[in-house]
């Protein structure tokens, strides 16, 4: 099956295309990192391909499927988006509402043989509505795709991980009213990755204690902090480049090559506990007690 309209020099949507083409596409996946725009535009170009009705080339982008996934009313084609309820100040996923969602979901669809539900910012899904969600996703329906669109893969919990295949577009950029600007996540990795190399707890707390009151802040910064470690391994076994960041320089001039493989494997343990939603103070403390056990020889 020829499949049109994905770059196959991007890797996510070469392999999506293959999946498509292959005919057996994934019931639940999670397209993670890039802007908000590229996600959902990945995600509507994927329901267009699934119910395209052309038994040569999907989408075909002439058939009446095709053309009402265009125009953006197909009725086999639902974009959900986090919403403010019961007085909330924030939007987000609620409980309530992925058991709407998923009500809807065994309903046969209308038209198509497919019916795609795109989830927006996925990640205001909290623990509580993630498990409401993974009730589906471990019997769905036949006919059911649902596509979480999110800026990080992090924030779910591993059973719906498990059942989800991910694809990345790469590092998140948030183009909206919450986005956290680039540089602030490099300077706040930039501190965290020079306190690390000294002997004081003290500047190791201050750098952390900038995450204090902000979860999604510390989410974020995460990914960048261990791009950094990661950096500093690349320099350390000779195959770092010279635009390798000064901090990430400084890891590789002060720490051992196991060192740094110690504190990648921290920063994993840090985006479990923020998955399973570990109280935030505890969290900050436990990345320090880990950051400085790691440099530890």
């Amino acid at each position: 099956m020829k499949v049109n309209g994905f770059n196959p020099s991007v890797n996510a949507e070469g392999l999506i295309a293959r999946a498509l083409s292959a005919g057996r596409f994934p019931h639940a996946v999670i397209i993670e990192g890039g802007s908000p725009e590229e996600r959902l535009t990945l995600a509507n170009k994927i329901a267009a391909a699934l119910v395209c009705c052309s038994e040569s080339e999907i989408p075909c982008g002439e058939c009446q499927h095709c053309l009402k996934a265009e125009k953006g009313f197909h009725p086999d084609i639902s974009i959900y988006e986090p919403r403010k309820e019961n007085g909330s100040k924030n939007e987000l996923f609620s409980v309530k509402y992925i058991r709407e969602i998923r009500e809807s979901a065994y309903i046969m669809p209308n038209e198509a043989e497919k019916k795609i539900n795109i989830l927006t910012e996925a990640q205001l899904m909290n623990e509580q509505a993630q498990n409401a969600f993974l009730k589906i996703l471990e019997e769905p329906p036949a006919f059911v795709v649902f596509i979480l669109l999110a800026s990080t893969k992090n924030i779910f919990i591993e059973t719906i991980l498990s059942r989800a295949v991910t694809w990345s577009l790469g590092v998140a950029s948030e183009n909206n009213s919450n986005k956290i600007p680039q540089e602030r996540l490099n300077e706040i990795a930039d501190n965290i990755c020079r306190a690390v190399t000294t002997p004081l707890d003290l500047e190791l707390v201050k750098a952390v204690g900038v995450f204090e009151k902000d979860q999604e802040l510390l989410q974020a910064a995460v990914p960048v902090i261990e791009e950094m470690f990661a950096s500093a391994l690349r320099i350390k076994f000779g195959a770092g480049n010279e635009n390798e960041p000064e901090a990430a320089q400084l890891l590789a001039q002060k720490l051992s090559r196991k060192s740094l493989l110690r504190l990648i494997e921290c920063t994993t343990e840090i985006s479990a506990s923020l998955r399973r939603h570990a109280n935030l103070n505890l969290t900050m403390a436990r990345m320090c007690s880990l950051f400085r056990a790691a440099v530890t020889e």
